[in-house]
């Protein structure tokens, strides 16, 4: 699978950590880059589990796992935490203070007083600013979320797909093996064969049997991987027939803008400029204006007051400063990824096309050729032109070939998975193939 399982907890704690100040940013079955650290890891703390004794199609699966994954879930909670934590923002600054005073004495003195202190600066405009690009770096995590769910099911539904056929393929040399020790013992007791050539095809058989124990137990894991993603357990996973049509992805152009990754920095980037203003806007003082009024015997008593704070010892640039800092360094962020996004998009691009000319040479020149050498092998045995020994070398020979061609399927549907991550194309390919 993709090394890029570094993905969901991370992410979210990068988005989260933009507001934890006060004035801070606080396929199955189908009808025909690299590491990011801000992204997010895909595997859930707790799964949900579903059985099923049916197959299902890729769309569905893809669907039901992603609709009830516990990182989009997650996800989703920290898209609505940061539109409360904008709307907190949104309101007024400051309450009033209600004051109430009493005397007692020679003569009694009792006051009552209200003050309020004033947002001279926009405060709350800049604090609002900052609430949105936090809803936006948090809608943006979600939908990287999302893709990267979407990215990480369908390798793991390769690995099984090619992991299925090697313990088919293998089954069937085990299938092989013992039918050619069933007749060579018999030939071995008509005097056509020696010893040797049967304790040859007894090897073959422990051999053949070994390779599948190997297959079943990658499936195994493959199986693991599968349940470890999506919280299903299932009889039966989806398989992947045929292979990718890569035509149709032919002349789309992806804007490297419009992809997650990229959008979820530029966000964080747009975030981290807009605590700047708010930096200098909390560093301001504000006046605090109030009236009071009481009475003082028989006198009526009216009074007013202003205090301004005066920032005499401690100027508070310092808050300035770290936050200009943060925002290089963000925008230092956005165009590594920007960066990193562009070579992947371009590599998995070149890495499809490779894989998808080896296949159809293969296609066109080795596949036809496996049931004909194994046919002729056949009669070469049987009219003894072959010894055993010979004939089960070259008979592993068309096995392995085989394994290869399993192996270039493989690869062909993982890079065609890895150009659909990298250019976000995904959703796309699912409605294609409904």
């Amino acid at each position: 699978m993709n090394t890029r399982t570094c993905v969901l907890f991370s992410t979210l704690s990068a988005v989260l950590v933009l507001s934890v100040a006060p004035g801070a940013l606080a396929q199955t079955k189908t009808k025909n880059g690299n590491d990011f650290p801000e992204l997010i890891t895909l595997t859930p703390v707790e799964t949900r589990e579903f059985v099923t004794a049916s197959r299902p199609d890729i769309v569905g699966f893809v669907s039901t796992t992603i609709d009830g994954h516990p990182a989009m879930q997650a996800a989703q909670a920290a898209v609505e935490a940061e539109k409360a934590r904008a709307r907190g923002k949104g309101r007024k600054l400051y309450n009033p203070n209600l004051e109430v005073d009493l005397e007692t004495g020679e003569v009694e003195t009792a006051t009552i007083g209200l003050s309020q202190t004033i947002d001279r600066h926009g405060k709350r405009q800049v604090l609002q600013d900052a609430g949105r690009d936090n809803v936006f770096a948090a809608q943006a995590a979600l939908e990287l979320v999302e893709k990267t769910l979407q990215a990480e099911l369908l390798q793991a539904l390769s690995e099984y797909q090619i992991n299925t056929d090697m313990v088919a393929m293998a089954g069937r040399k085990v299938t092989f093996s013992r039918d050619f020790l069933k007749l060579a013992e018999r030939r071995k007791a008509a005097g056509d064969l020696s010893s040797s050539e049967v304790l040859t095809a007894q090897l073959s058989l422990a051999g053949s049997l070994a390779d599948l124990a190997r297959a079943k137990s990658e499936k195994s894991r493959a199986v693991q991987a599968l349940t470890t993603l999506s919280g299903a357990i299932l009889t039966d996973w989806p398989l992947l027939e045929g292979t990718p049509n890569g035509s149709r992805a032919v002349g789309r152009q992806t804007n490297p803008q419009d992809l997650p990754e990229v959008r979820l920095a530029s966000a964080r980037s747009r975030a981290f400029r807009s605590r700047i203003a708010v930096a200098k806007k909390m560093r301001k003082t504000d006046p605090t204006v109030g009236g009071r009024l009481g009475v003082e015997g028989s006198s009526v008593l009216f009074g007013v007051t202003l205090a301004i704070p005066l920032q005499i010892n401690n100027k508070y640039y310092d808050s300035i400063d770290v936050a200009k800092a943060e925002s290089l360094e963000a925008e230092a962020g956005l165009a590594r990824i920007r960066r990193q996004t562009i070579a992947r998009l371009r590599g998995t691009e070149r890495r499809f096309e490779a894989t998808e000319q080896a296949w159809s040479d293969w296609q066109k020149s080795g596949a036809l050729q496996l049931d004909t050498q194994r046919s002729l092998l056949k009669r070469l045995w049987e009219a003894g032109e072959l010894n055993a020994v010979n004939y089960l070398i070259q008979f592993d020979q068309t096995f392995d070939a085989e394994s290869a061609s399993a192996e270039l399927k493989a690869a062909l549907w993982r890079s065609w998975f890895e150009r659909l991550d990298a250019s976000n194309s995904i959703p796309q390919w699912l409605e294609t193939i409904k």
